[in-house]
């Protein structure tokens, strides 16, 4: 069913706004502007979702029974955790700018699960990290933070916070905080050996900078 207020022609202006052609067959749904069918994209479709090739009828034309199957997929969340595998692969391979603009797409389209959009989050927050992009890594595990406390990817968002100060930006003052808030939060968690470590760290640090 087509969820509320969200036009499939709004999915197709994200994703052509967001990244360039994959060769993915996940993608190629995405891919395919309902107003302006590329035949190519429509017989990779018509390949991969509906086992239509060469010769068939309506191969490569984007008739009802393909549009009502390519909506299915558009709608259908495992769509978007398909992409967010292929994000993985395609970061997991260093192309690190195609895995980014897949991750923006899936936080920014409507059909999404929260599920798949967190773990898109906490996944670029990883790949700004991994790019030596501190700040920016920081400011996107942030925006988890604003997720309960009981969510896994929250807690790990909140140590990695604390331990980029730390580790990486040498803002001693900003990485305590964080540590001394995750210590609060997640007191019996098995972080917390590693927390503390740090604090001592840097506290040693604090004390050569005072002298």
């Amino acid at each position: 069913m087509k969820p509320k207020n969200t036009s499939y022609l709004f999915i197709v202006i994200l994703l052509v706004t967001s990244f360039s052609l994959l060769s993915g067959n996940t993608s190629i749904a995405l891919l395919i502007d309902p107003s302006n069918p590329n035949p190519d994209n429509v017989k990779i479709f018509q390949k991969t979702y509906m086992g239509m090739r060469d010769g068939d009828r309506g191969y490569g034309t984007f008739g009802p029974i393909t549009t009502a199957k390519w909506k299915e997929v558009i709608y259908d969340k495992k769509t978007y955790e398909n992409l967010y595998l292929e994000a993985i692969s395609l970061k997991e391979d260093s192309d690190f700018m195609n895995s980014n603009k897949l991750l923006h797409y899936i936080i920014d389209t409507p059909n999404a699960s929260d599920t798949i959009k967190l773990k898109a989050k906490f996944m670029r927050s990883q790949l700004f990290y991994d790019l030596t992009l501190y700040e920016e890594s920081v400011d996107y595990f942030k925006i988890l933070l604003k997720e309960d406390k009981s969510n896994d990817l929250r807690k790990k968002s909140l140590f990695m916070v604390a331990y980029i100060y730390n580790n990486n930006l040498d803002m001693y003052t900003d990485a305590l905080n964080y540590y001394n808030k995750f210590l609060v939060e997640y007191k019996d968690d098995e972080l917390i050996p590693s927390v503390k470590f740090e604090i001592d760290q840097i506290s040693e640090i604090l004390k050569r900078i005072e002298k």
